[in-house]
């Protein structure tokens, strides 16, 4: 059954047809097939036909009156066009800002204040978390809210399916979709995790290809961290605690999917660790515990960064396939890297454990290993490239 059914009453979006700054790119909107996009280059969304149908496959949330959200839109991206959702200095709300041409990024759409876009599923559909979890259509602002009973983990690209941890006692991972639910695993009570990126985990996300999903119950150091993978609608993959614990190096953490290939990259115990479909679980690298490791569009390389013992954390970039090292990005303190296209990395500059400051940002270019200022203050989400952080 494939039925739009969103939840008028629920939620109205206030479109403004007005520039976010500048003109629209120079970009075509039409979907070319897969065969014709660029070596590197990710396949074509199967939603990029705006089709409001395909919301049909979600559990729908119970209409209800929300005030409307402000969101506006103005001209449209590609299909591949390399996106992300950004704070920029000076302004207020969220971006999603175009990358297709680096010299001159073009914001897409803004999302006002109170608006929180956690994920990007292609460059016309993103899943925001507050004021309510949706999915949110764009340029035509057409929304579904989605009828969960909890914090919501990952949607699936495809819009077939959802991943969620209820507020049960015990809390429970699910997946469902509108006809249907499948417990998949119960976690122990709810931590209080500090909020210091070395310890906090994504909750989760689905694959590109939306065969496979991941969650991560990781509430801190001195709790029970899990591991959970989903295939279709069912359990395909699970770590969890042993008897006596994970122990002080800790258990599954930091995990992302590459963007070109159903592989889950995981820190486990101290080493990196990757599990595919075929292959299951396999050791990458000894002697790793990453932090907020992020995917380049093309799936070649991995930017991490890691805390040295004198406090202080450095970003690397290293070969997705072998693990490999390539290059430090920086002598300087630097942490969260994003991809923003295979060669441009966002960075943050440092902060010490939970201690959260106002600290300098950069985009690293490694075409010529050149760092410059950058005038955004976050970056959320990316998309095609991957990341620990967000989409």
């Amino acid at each position: 059954m494939v039925r739009l059914r969103r939840t008028a009453g629920m939620i109205v979006l206030v479109l403004v047809a007005v520039a976010c700054g500048n003109p629209p790119p120079a970009v075509t909107s039409g979907s070319p097939s897969a065969s014709t996009s660029p070596a590197g280059s990710p396949s074509p969304s199967p939603l990029f036909t705006l089709n409001p149908g395909q919301f049909g496959h979600l559990p729908a949330a119970t209409p209800g009156t929300q005030a409307p959200l402000s969101i506006s839109c103005v001209g449209d991206v590609g299909v591949t066009d390399p996106v992300a959702v950004v704070a920029i200095q000076g302004r207020s709300g969220e971006y999603l800002r175009d990358y297709v041409d680096v010299a001159s990024p073009h914001n897409f759409c803004s999302f006002g204040k109170g608006i929180v876009v956690d994920e990007i599923l292609d460059p016309h559909h993103v899943v925001i978390t507050s004021p309510l979890p949706a999915v949110v259509e764009l340029p035509s602002g057409q929304v579904f809210a989605l009828g969960i009973g909890g914090r919501l983990v990952g949607v699936a690209p495809d819009l077939a399916q959802v991943l969620w941890v209820s507020r049960a006692t015990p809390p429970a991972l699910h997946v469902s979709w509108e006809t249907g639910d499948v417990l998949v695993q119960p976690y122990p009570p709810f931590g209080k995790p500090c909020g210091d990126a070395d310890t906090a985990s994504r909750f989760g996300a689905f694959s590109r290809d939306g065969r496979y999903g991941y969650a991560l119950w990781d509430q801190g150091p001195t709790t029970a961290t899990y591991l959970n993978v989903v295939a279709g609608r069912g359990p395909a993959f699970a770590l969890t605690p042993p008897a006596a614990g994970w122990g002080p190096q800790g258990g599954p953490r930091m995990a992302v999917w590459s963007p070109v290939a159903d592989k889950l990259y995981y820190e486990q115990q101290g080493n990196l660790w990757t599990w595919t479909p075929a292959g299951g679980a396999s050791q990458l690298k000894s002697g790793l515990k990453w932090i907020d490791p992020a995917i380049s569009p093309d799936g070649t390389r991995i930017a991490y960064a890691v805390r040295g013992t004198d406090g202080l954390s450095i970003v690397h970039v290293m070969d997705a396939a072998t693990g490999a090292d390539q290059e430090t990005l920086s002598t300087d303190p630097r942490k969260r890297p994003f991809f923003l296209t295979n060669d441009l990395i966002w960075l943050k500059g440092d902060e010490r454990g939970c201690t959260v400051n106002k600290l300098s940002t950069f985009v690293y270019d490694l075409r010529d290993n050149t760092e410059t200022q950058s005038i955004l203050d976050q970056v959320w989400a990316t998309w095609p490239a991957t990341s620990a952080l967000g989409g």
